[in-house]
């Protein structure tokens, strides 16, 4: 009898345990400006730098071993978080008093302009009427980056171009149907 109030103590406290080691999953919000904004741009300013002449593909002695590093790193980073994004129960824009990116974009008084980010609010009534979709986009963003660590691996130049100049519409693909516009805020001088 001892040993089955041992062995039920036990696991009721690694079944506990495993509940309360779950991280919350991060918002939508700070994925994209912690981890999908800045990892994209370092594709994309890795990738510049090395098309070729014709300006059709990239040039693959243009890409250094430390660029081929930082590929791989952000295409994991891009997969990983795509992966969490896709995976979870529940999804947040953004937490309370947190303001979108683009949000405030507009200057005093203007009106809504396509750039214009949709309001937290506007975005999660969006993705809860229909989170497939969500996790569906975020599924291919998932392939895109582990498409990036791959490339980056086998230092394949022609699979990084084309999945590096697709990035963007992977991007638009969750930017259109949930934020309202595939347009970036303008930048503030």
């Amino acid at each position: 009898m001892l040993k089955r109030v041992a062995f039920t103590v036990l696991a009721s406290g690694v079944v506990l345990a495993a509940g309360c080691s779950q991280k919350p999953t991060p918002t939508i919000n700070a994925s994209m400006t912690q981890v999908m904004e800045p990892q994209a741009q370092t594709v994309w300013d890795v990738t510049s730098r090395a098309y070729n002449d014709k300006g059709d593909g990239l040039e693959p002695s243009k890409i250094s071993a430390a660029d081929w590093t930082q590929l791989e790193d952000a295409g994991r980073r891009l997969r990983d978080r795509a992966r969490v994004l896709a995976k979870a129960r529940k999804i947040v824009v953004a937490a309370p008093g947190e303001t979108l990116l683009g949000q405030s974009a507009a200057p005093p008084g203007a009106t809504k302009q396509t750039w214009d980010a949709a309001s937290p609010t506007q975005i999660q009534a969006l993705i809860d009427a229909n989170p497939a979709l969500f996790a569906q986009r975020a599924h291919v963003l998932e392939e895109a980056g582990d498409t990036i660590v791959k490339a980056a691996r086998a230092k394949d130049a022609r699979t990084l171009y084309e999945v590096s100049s697709n990035l963007d519409e992977v991007c638009d693909g969750c930017h259109k149907p949930f934020w309202g516009t595939d347009e970036p805020p303008p930048v503030s001088h």
